[in-house]
């Protein structure tokens, strides 16, 4: 540890004690004018952000769906660059729909919590469009998340865990059930303002997670805002983690095996205030809630939601300075939803990292969330994300205006091809598919000799040429660090366009046509 860090820690740790010292003596009686707040410890900085790479696209709407109504010049996104748009499934059928997940045959199950069924939404011919929805199993009270280990289903509502199987292995219909885990058989487990419940299924040490949202904004409270783990069979039920107020999103790392969670913060302090976060999910770990959080730092208990948490207790003080800096802070009241890891199969800039949706702030002037972003780190052992990038936007045109916000990303589920699969739940509800370009990279010497680019290298202006007419085309060229700086949609039948005034240096140029990137590079030599 270099000396400039050390200094750092033990400054950190003072301040903290401090701190400390200051709330015990504040809880037996003292009256202090300096309080955590103004001294605050173990501060870090908010997660870096990237809107960056993205462009509007038209949302593709099969036939079938034609009654969702989206209005293109309202309903569109912004999108990574060559990614394309299309509804996989929309209807009657859907309402509320929560979490989704892979099951048996590569078909897309959907939790549709207040129809209290699980649809699985078959694409038998595999043209990317849902050509069914089959109601898989049903009875269920705020049933929020569906997954699967082979062939059993496992349902999670608020009252618990079913598990589920199928007595004809050639229909979808999961006819068969038992209850691992009732959670209304166990106190002040059910009811609430946050009753939806997600499920972890650690297939590698065969463990159970499941989280239990506070039941009000922030108060103390026994059994609640907290996730416990079970044994696989539902038995053995003890407190994992404590001070999480809602962990909506939970996920297991498809290859670290560690459970991850996302956070959804108190209200009525601002809207700054707290952030989310998004961290690894620590035996005996402690988050903050109900009177911490972002790392260290004690809510302002003059706030009248706050003041009854009062007073602060030793015992309090101790979890306090237990808490370690979370893996990620993203913008406070964004909601975030579920997060899943990448595929490896995802396109190279989001593949070491995790996608996640942000279903939108309400207790904040100037909207957050609504969107899904994807939280890069540098390989699967990184702890510390490096930035949160905006990935899929546009579900809110206008953050000031709370009314023009169209549909609310909550369930995520990545395919093998890379594609993104996004639930809406409220307002327009829908399944979107957001599918990366399939890859072409061009060489010189191959009969693939799509795109060319003359001169090369050049000192001065060039041109881009291309075979085939494609329906649509974008030509974008970038600098070697990934800086767009020129992008330009080419009409349809156009195969060739001029760039001008690059300085010197070595650039990629990416011509996207009908799904598809060709790729060249150009050096510029002034």
């Amino acid at each position: 540890m270099g000396c400039s860090s050390l200094v750092t820690l033990c400054c950190s740790r003072l301040v903290a004690l401090c701190c400390g010292i200051l709330v015990a003596l504040w809880a037996i009686g003292f009256s202090a004018t300096l309080h955590c707040q103004v001294v605050e410890s173990g501060s870090i900085p908010w997660t870096q952000t990237d809107n960056s790479g993205l462009e509007r696209v038209e949302i593709r709407v099969p036939p079938r769906f034609s009654a969702l109504g989206l209005n293109p010049a309202v309903n569109y996104l912004y999108i990574p660059i060559g990614w394309s748009a299309q509804i996989f499934f929309s209807g009657s059928e859907l309402n509320k729909a929560r979490f989704i997940t892979w099951g048996p045959d590569s078909v897309l199950f959907v939790a549709n919590m207040n129809r209290n069924n699980v649809l699985a939404l078959v694409d038998a011919d595999n043209d990317g469009i849902a050509d069914t929805a089959i109601v898989a199993a049903s009875g269920f009270s705020y049933g929020h998340d569906v997954r699967f280990y082979r062939d059993t289903m496992f349902v999670i509502q608020e009252s618990g865990v079913v598990k589920l199987w199928r007595s004809n292995q050639n229909s979808y219909v999961y006819d068969q059930r038992v209850t691992l885990v009732n959670k209304g058989a166990q106190a002040n487990q059910t009811g609430g303002n946050h009753r939806t419940r997600t499920l972890v299924l650690d297939t590698n040490e065969f463990k159970l997670y499941i989280n239990v949202g506070s039941r009000g904004n922030a108060d103390r409270e026994q059994d609640r805002a907290v996730i416990e783990q079970y044994k696989w069979d539902g038995t053995g039920k003890r407190v994992y983690s404590m001070g999480v107020r809602n962990a909506v999103g939970m996920t297991l790392h498809p290859r670290t095996g560690k459970v991850w969670a996302n956070n959804n913060g108190s209200d009525q302090q601002g809207n700054n205030v707290p952030p989310e976060w998004f961290d690894i999910v620590r035996e005996n770990g402690f988050y903050g809630y109900p009177f911490a959080y972002h790392y260290k730092k004690w809510f302002d208990f003059a706030v009248p939601d706050y003041k009854d948490l009062l007073p602060i207790t030793s015992a309090d003080t101790t979890l306090f300075n237990t808490m370690v800096p979370p893996s990620a802070l993203l913008a406070s009241h964004s909601a975030p939803m579920a997060v899943v890891f990448a595929s490896p199969s995802n396109p190279t800039t989001y593949k070491n990292g995790a996608f996640m949706a942000l279903r939108g702030s309400w207790n904040r002037t100037t909207v957050s969330g609504n969107k899904v972003v994807f939280v890069e780190y540098d390989n699967d052992m990184d702890t510390i994300a490096n930035v949160v990038k905006d990935f899929c936007v546009g579900f809110i045109p206008d953050t000031t205006r709370s009314d023009s916000r169209w549909a609310r990303p909550v369930g995520i589920a990545v395919a093998g091809d890379g594609s993104v699969y996004i639930t809406s739940d409220d307002l327009k509800q829908f399944v979107l598919k957001v599918t990366p370009p399939i890859i072409s990279s061009v060489g010189s010497v191959t009969n693939d000799d799509i795109l060319t680019c003359s001169p090369n290298p050049t000192s001065t202006d060039f041109t881009c040429h291309w075979k085939g007419a494609f329906q649509t085309q974008q030509l974008v060229t970038f600098t070697a660090a990934g800086s767009v700086v020129h992008s330009e949609t080419v009409p349809s039948g156009t195969n060739s366009v001029s760039i001008q005034s690059l300085p010197s240096g070595v650039y990629t140029l990416r011509l996207i046509a009908d799904g598809k990137i060709y790729i060249r590079r150009v050096v510029v030599s002034k």
